[in-house]
């Protein structure tokens, strides 16, 4: 309900505004938005699925206010129609970005509030970009490091360094806080060339190992990514993304613990087709593995997977049509690979 409360009178104002063809106060630019929607038909191949195929829609929406050249804001959501649990917690609609930004100089800028904390970058890179339906299975395994979290962050740009430090609660997307401890989050990018990036994070978090709070556990994750873009003609562009994680677990005695791992690897190829309809299509593949953490011998319960996907943009290079398969493998000889299809419709804004 109070999602509702908060978004009509949102939707009024952005009425009204549209109507009179400005809404701002002061010199602010208020009426910026920007979002993305996408509609996929998704075939399952894991045995005995029910269902075995069936539609999804997903739509994000960001509202990205102006004050002036020092002072701006986003307030983002996503709505997954069909994404809901029980009567208590809806899921359908849940907020994203929720970000005041301070820009000091062309240098340093303060940020504030529920933003993606700056480790994964296959996870910190928009939905919107994304050349396949699914992210790598590696966003997974951030567990109580990455992904949103409420906090404070400040961004500092040399050119060709960049680096994010985060200091957030640790509770997680969209989670209250529940203990005094704090987590802290710290990436730094390096562009030696134009086409070229290389990156390193590192994550602490902690926590109260009892409920009794007199003894406090923590753990720390490293997360490496390469980024490399090569043009080859005039309009043919190659790309190539590399990615590893290390990922420790809080606990008292970590003597016998092996950290959790995953990699992934993807290639795409942009070419640029200038015309009126097609515009460019994309091929590109990703390979991929994740291995859980554990005590004492290998379980050897890995995760792995291949994805191919089509990426042809109709009409604008903002309006894609994607299709492609994934295919999971399992190294438990108790798992059987499967392959599942998609064929998506994604239009940004």
């Amino acid at each position: 309900m109070s999602k509702v409360v908060f978004l009509v009178p949102a939707l009024v104002m952005a009425t009204m505004a549209l109507a009179s063809g400005e809404f701002s106060t002061g010199g602010s630019e208020l009426l910026k938005f920007k979002g993305y929607l996408v509609s996929t038909f998704n075939t399952y191949g894991e045995t005995d699925a029910n269902p075995n195929n069936g539609f999804s829609i997903a739509a994000s929406i960001e509202w990205l206010p102006v004050l002036n050249h020092w002072l701006d804001a986003k307030i983002a959501f996503k709505s997954l129609p069909t994404r809901y649990t029980g009567a208590i917690e809806d899921l359908s609609l849940t907020t994203e970005d929720i970000v005041l930004n301070m820009h000091f100089n062309e240098v340093a800028t303060l940020s504030m509030g529920h933003f993606k904390r700056p480790i994964c970058y296959n996870y910190t890179r928009s939905s919107s970009s994304m050349y396949f339906r699914d992210r790598a299975i590696l966003t997974g395994l951030t567990g109580d490091f990455g992904k949103r979290d409420i906090g404070a962050d400040l961004g500092l740009n040399f050119g060709f360094t960049s680096i994010d430090i985060a200091y957030t609660n640790g509770a997680g997307d969209n989670q209250p806080e529940d203990d005094s401890h704090k987590s802290f989050t710290a990436r730094a990018v390096f562009e030696p060339m134009d086409n070229i990036q290389v990156a390193g994070a590192f994550g602490h978090y902690s926590e109260d190992a009892d409920s009794t709070g007199t003894t406090t556990v923590a753990a720390n994750a490293m997360d490496f990514y390469t980024v490399i873009k090569q043009p080859v003609s005039e309009n043919v562009e190659l790309s190539f993304t590399g990615e590893y994680m290390v990922v420790g677990e809080p606990m008292e005695d970590s003597s016998d613990w092996t950290n959790t791992t995953g990699y992934a690897a993807t290639l795409m190829a942009d070419f640029d087709l200038n015309g009126s309809m097609f515009q460019a299509v994309r091929p590109a593949i990703r390979y991929e593995n994740s291995s859980p953490g554990f005590v004492g011998d290998d379980p050897e319960n890995d995760e792995g997977a291949f994805d191919f996907a089509l990426n042809l943009d109709v009409y604008s290079r903002d309006n894609t049509i994607q299709t492609g398969i994934r295919n999971h493998t399992f190294q438990s000889t108790g798992e059987d690979s499967y392959t599942d299809m998609y064929f998506g419709w994604r239009m940004k804004f």
